[in-house]
């Protein structure tokens, strides 16, 4: 079964990457970037910015972008048109809604990976900040990620941190990627 994992990955963490060796376990997985007209606060990255980190973990999966549109069924009608599959991965209630009206596409449930811990607004939040963060994002896409912590600074509110935190020190830099 042919299914698109659907997200904003903005940036890829290990949220992202966990759910993505999970499904293709059973499913051959496209991965299906929502691309927003404008970047903003929400959505720093280009798609092409965003492609290019998936590509750092996933080289060979096929990766499309699918802009905004003025309704989630215009949306969900170009994924269907656009892209060849038999059911789509997302935890987003809107992304299922739309695409709950067209039969031809089964809804594939997939395990949110800690939500609590990965979160891309956490990591922005981070980079920004100055905070650590590189234990949120794969290995394998990390210095994808640092490359552009001036497009994440520069798009919202930078926090004050000191630093201090280490990275042997956390337990979550014990989770595999």
């Amino acid at each position: 079964m042919r299914v698109g994992f659907i997200g904003r990955f903005q940036p890829f963490h290990k949220g992202h990457f966990k759910a993505v060796k999970s499904l293709e376990k059973d499913h051959e997985v496209v991965i299906v970037v929502g691309v927003a007209e404008e970047p903003s606060r929400d959505n720093p990255l280009s798609f092409k910015q965003r492609k290019q980190i998936i590509e750092e973990c996933f080289p060979s999966k096929e990766i499309v972008g699918i802009e905004d549109r003025e309704s989630d069924e215009e949306w969900a009608r170009e994924l269907e048109e656009r892209i060849d599959l038999d059911g789509i991965a997302s935890r987003n209630p809107e992304t299922i809604k739309a695409v709950e009206e067209n039969p031809a596409l089964e809804i594939i449930e997939h395990e949110l990976h800690q939500k609590g811990i990965y979160s891309g607004t956490e990591v922005r939040r981070r980079l920004r900040s100055g905070e650590e963060w590189r234990y949120l994002v794969p290995k394998c896409c990390e210095e994808k990620v640092a490359d552009l912590t001036e497009v994440f600074k520069g798009s919202g509110i930078n926090y004050e941190f000191k630093p201090g935190w280490k990275r042997e020190n956390s337990y979550y830099d014990t989770l595999d990627d």
